[in-house]
């Protein structure tokens, strides 16, 4: 699996995101390929391109007076499947992480929940979700992949987690991809290196032709 975090770069923003993400309709892959979008650009992804796409963050509030907040029901109306909770860049308490994974399952929506340590990936294993998602915060955006320098501890997650692991912070190649799935980990979270690539497709292809060709 490969998970596609927009963020909120102009060059991954409103009719752009949908240019940056043409090229995923045109590669033939089984490797899941998923776009993690802002929710304003949710609706006009799926709809011009009809894609699988993620919201990158929804808020711990039932729908009603809440205003200027992000609700897992409006996160499905306009074609969300699922939603990234806890990213390093947008944090959430403990109790509020369980309140929106509640609201998630209430909507249909699959969750990707952010640990940034081990001890904090083992805890939310425990939790009702879909797929954990290890980073280094220190490493986001980085040249330095979290594999380079964690993939001992990568190896321990994937052996513990019941839940599948994915990895990011840094991801930036194919040799990423490979150890990445060496380590037990099911996927990899890439973010800058995709949306600021020259050529964002050949990235893609590079990530998926790291993935066994029966995947």
């Amino acid at each position: 699996m490969i998970f596609l975090n927009l963020k909120t770069y102009k060059e991954a923003t409103g009719e752009k995101a949908v240019k940056l993400l043409s090229c995923i309709k045109k590669i033939k892959t089984k490797v899941k390929i998923i776009p993690i979008a802002q929710a304003t650009d949710i609706y006009r992804i799926k709809k011009e391109l009809g894609i699988e796409v993620w919201a990158q963050h929804v808020d711990p509030i039932n729908e009603g007076r809440a205003t200027g907040y992000i609700s897992a029901f409006s996160l499905k109306e306009a074609g969300a499947s699922g939603v990234l909770i806890n990213h390093s860049e947008h944090k959430l308490e403990k109790e509020a992480i369980i309140f929106v994974l509640k609201k998630a399952k209430e909507n249909n929506l699959k969750t990707l929940l952010v640990g940034h340590t081990k001890e904090m990936l083992l805890e939310f294993d425990k939790l009702s979700i879909d797929f954990l998602a290890y980073e280094d915060e220190r490493l986001i955006a980085s040249e330095t992949s979290i594999l380079e320098t964690q993939s001992s501890i990568i190896k321990n997650l994937a052996q513990k987690l019941k839940h599948p692991l994915i990895v990011g912070a840094g991801i930036k190649s194919g040799e990423d991809v490979k150890n990445a799935l060496i380590c037990g980990a099911k996927g990899v979270l890439i973010a800058s290196h995709f949306v600021k690539a020259k050529s964002p497709e050949k990235i893609i292809e590079e990530l998926i032709s790291s993935f066994p060709a029966s995947t």
